[in-house]
């Protein structure tokens, strides 16, 4: 459950333009906060803005009521038809341990259920997340071997990473986990 006083919102075309200078600076701050270990790259607003499958289906934000600001927002997408994948998650650093991170996947998870033109919820955690990756396999998320990783990357035309049996590294020799779950 939430925190009194916070509520999630779908982060649709209109609500992703009413929160942009939120999104832009809840970003920022994440990404000074923990740098390449939150991302590689700081979204601008191209990136929040860009209009790409299903992006505006299955995105989530956390808004806190009294102040109409968003403290919290996950952005997931359709790279591959039938696919949904996470691509951004953040939450703002005065709300670390309110669970608000697991409520947003909680809620994509509950979404993506109710949602028939997905088979298959993708995502991408460091391997040294320790919360992260054993919530998502508690709901019952599968670790990407070698041959799913392989095909994975080759359907969406990624060629910066280096596969490994259960992980991956990216350009900067990040490990990461590919994990999916299917319906």
């Amino acid at each position: 459950m939430l925190e009194k006083g916070l509520s999630i919102i779908k982060l649709d075309k209109n609500n992703m333009q009413r929160y942009l200078s939120d999104l832009l600076e809840l970003e920022h701050l994440v990404y000074l906060k923990r740098g390449h270990l939150y991302s590689t790259e700081e979204w601008g607003e191209s990136q929040f803005l860009l209009d790409v499958p299903g992006k505006f289906d299955i995105s989530f934000g956390v808004v806190k009521e009294d102040l109409g600001k968003l403290v919290a927002f996950m952005i997931c997408s359709e790279p591959i038809p039938g696919v949904s994948h996470v691509n951004r998650i953040a939450v703002h650093p005065k709300h670390p341990g309110d669970n608000i991170g697991r409520r947003l996947m909680l809620q994509l998870f509950k979404e993506w259920n109710n949602m028939p033109q997905f088979k298959t919820l993708t995502g991408i955690i460091r391997l040294d997340h320790k919360l992260s990756l054993p919530f998502t396999q508690k709901l019952g998320a599968q670790i990407a071997d070698k041959s799913y990783m392989t095909h994975h990357f080759k359907q969406i035309g990624r060629t910066d990473v280096q596969i490994f049996d259960d992980h991956f590294k990216d350009r900067y020799g990040i490990s990461y986990a590919l994990i999916y779950f299917e319906k």
